[in-house]
């Protein structure tokens, strides 16, 4: 059975999605008041700019987190994570141009790519072997459970305010999230991992004694100052034979994290709901939630499946239904339909991504990494995934105007042009993808050296 204390660790350090999924999908709902309220033009460099203002701040985070992660440790880094998206909280919920709605979006953004570097590792680095998918994933549930907690938010908001102020009580209301997850930080321990690799050895062993059992703690901390004592710590160790490609792997999960369909659709959900036929904003956002709620559930499912399948199961069988899910998706709006059949198909494009896509990427490139170097290498692969959510969701209103200019006539096109990526990702996932499934992360660290 699974230690519940394990658990319960991994579910404070998974609020950090949370308020990462939260931070992000708010701004889906309170999209329709905000230009409204501002003047923006839909489409214009100014809507892409303000839509992915968090995503370019985040594209800093992971550096900055690197740095702290490897300071003061993945715990205290979380703590600075919270203190940013407090800040980001209240400071939209008071901008007044979209000047200040950017650079405080882009302040969350910091406090996302924070998180999004030291919550998984954290939980890799605590969890056993034969549960770590799960606990793994639970960052990607939370990061789900937050993105339907800012949908119902917005949803509830929309209604009850006008436009000209639920916008700012949506962007405010992240405060609850931020101080429970701040007060709940305070009751967990720092990694065994970096403890081991600050010389902390006794420390460590208490921790890995409460997780796995006074002998199993001895053995894995053994291990871990065995591959310790191998590992130099410098960026140099990523680019040596073995974990070269063991750093590629990581990017290329980055960027297909974003770039199979789901990232930027979930971005425009609103928009196209209302190009669909949902025409008042309450009535756009509302269509939203079943999609969320449904993402919840698939990554539920993922996470039973993920340690009893396997991670490149998982990948080749997720990539190839999002072929599927993406060519569909473009085929309803080619031929115009209108109504709930199109809430059905754009949940189809999240099955695919909620199942695989969207969270073996958190589990794994966490997972590829040697102790001393996986805050380095996570802060790269992260840095990718953000660069691609800034221009996936810079993008997509571009790609689907040029779609809607052209001999098509429609949306159809972005969604046809995933396809196409998603076969690519098909064929990384058949051909380059590891196994990590039941090993530890020292064993991982070996079978790259011994590659």
């Amino acid at each position: 059975m699974i230690n519940a204390y394990v658990v319960l660790v991994c579910f404070v350090a998974a609020v950090g999605g949370f308020l990462f999924g939260f931070d992000l999908v708010i701004i889906a709902g309170a999209q329709l008041s905000v230009t409204q309220y501002f003047g923006i033009s839909e489409g214009s460099l100014t809507h892409g700019m303000v839509l992915g203002s968090a995503s370019i701040g985040a594209i800093f985070g992971p550096f900055l987190g690197m740095f702290l992660c490897d300071a003061i440790g993945r715990r205290r880094t979380l703590f600075v994570a919270a203190l940013l998206f407090g800040v980001s909280a209240i400071g939209t919920a008071l901008a007044w141009d979209p000047i200040s709605l950017f650079s405080l979006r882009a302040a969350g953004g910091l406090g996302v790519g924070l998180a999004s570097v030291a919550s998984p590792m954290y939980i890799i680095e605590i969890a056993p072997p034969k549960w770590r998918g799960a606990l793994g994933l639970m960052f990607q549930l939370a990061i789900c459970i937050g993105a339907v907690a800012a949908v119902v938010v917005a949803y509830y908001l929309a209604r009850g305010l006008p436009d000209q102020t639920n916008w700012r009580w949506m962007f405010g209301s992240e405060m609850v999230a931020v101080l429970a997850f701040a007060v709940a930080l305070l009751f967990v321990p720092n990694s065994p991992r970096w403890l081991a690799e600050k010389g902390r050895d006794d420390e460590a062993l208490g921790v890995m004694t409460r997780i796995s059992g006074a002998d199993r703690a001895h053995q894995e901390l053994t291990e871990i100052r065995q591959s310790l004592d191998t590992e130099t710590g410098t960026l140099g160790e990523l680019f040596r034979p073995g974990m070269r490609t063991a750093l590629l792997v990581g990017i290329l999960l980055a960027f297909f994290n974003n770039w199979t369909g789901w990232s930027a659709t979930a971005y425009y959900l609103t928009t196209l709901f209302q190009k669909a036929g949902f025409s008042e904003t309450s009535s756009a956002i509302k269509q939203t939630i079943p999609v969320f709620v449904g993402n919840v559930i698939l990554t539920i499912i993922a996470m039973w499946l993920v340690d009893r399948v396997g991670r490149r199961l998982l990948w080749n069988s997720c990539a190839l239904g999002m072929i599927f899910a993406t060519l569909l998706a473009g085929l309803v709006f080619q031929l115009d339909i209108k109504g709930p059949l199109v809430v059905l198909v754009i949940f189809g494009t999240a099955i695919p991504h909620a199942i695989g896509l969207g969270g073996l990427p958190w589990l794994m490139m966490s997972e590829l990494y040697p102790t001393r170097v996986r805050a380095k290498a996570v802060a790269i692969t992260t840095t990718v995934i953000w660069i691609g959510s800034f221009t996936a969701g810079l993008l997509f209103p571009k790609i689907v105007k040029l779609s809607e200019e052209s001999a098509l006539g429609t949306p159809a096109g972005a969604f046809w042009m995933y396809s196409v990526l998603c076969i690519f990702a098909l064929i990384f996932g058949l051909t380059l993808l590891p196994e990590t499934k039941n090993k530890t992360l020292e064993q991982i660290t070996q079978h790259w050296l011994s590659d």
